[in-house]
């Protein structure tokens, strides 16, 4: 999969959790963070992303992830108006480990070894309207194209129903008010 399918899931669910009243600038910093969280496990750190697939794409793995860093942001003790509260914290897990799901729908003969270390089992869920970009692309080619393409098509109806259900709810609360 590419960085377009997963930043727009992971942007998608920083709508959802936007805490209420957001400013701009904040829900642009939020949805932006969320759109890296749902690439973190591709980022190429040492040790990390395609050059070990099954390390990074393990859910147990990504879980310890976001445990550590949920436990380090405890000792830091930002306010919470600085983070937006459990449910940004939630919404970013989310984003993160949405990436594992997302990568079993390509049929790249991989699979994503989700419970590695205890099992070797791959889950692979492939949806056949998706390709796999070549491991190192070369300039910008008309399949390229149509692989964003496709996957802006499946995935940008995602962050338009988010927003939509945000502002429905938003909508539902101020009638109720007046």
């Amino acid at each position: 999969m590419t960085q377009i399918g997963h930043a727009l899931t992971g942007a998608a669910i920083g709508v959802l959790s936007l805490p209420p009243g957001a400013s701009k600038k904040r829900a642009a910093l939020q949805l932006a963070a969320f759109a890296l969280l749902g690439n973190l496990p591709d980022l190429p750190f040492p040790g990390w992303g395609h050059d070990r697939y099954y390390f990074s794409h393990s859910l147990l793995v990504n879980l310890a992830a976001i445990l550590a860093l949920l436990m380090l942001l405890a000792l830091l003790r930002p306010t919470r108006s600085s983070l937006g509260g459990v449910r940004v914290l939630l919404g970013g897990s989310l984003s993160w480990l949405s990436h594992l799901l997302l990568d079993s729908f390509y049929n790249h003969g991989k699979g994503v070894m989700i419970l590695w270390p205890f099992s070797e089992g791959r889950l692979v869920l492939p949806l056949p309207w998706f390709s796999v970009m070549p491991a190192i692309p070369p300039p910008i080619t008309p399949e390229m194209l149509r692989i964003y393409a496709i996957e802006f098509a499946f995935y940008f109806p995602l962050v338009l129903l988010a927003i939509y259900a945000r502002y429905y709810k938003s909508y539902k609360i101020r009638s109720r008010l007046v």
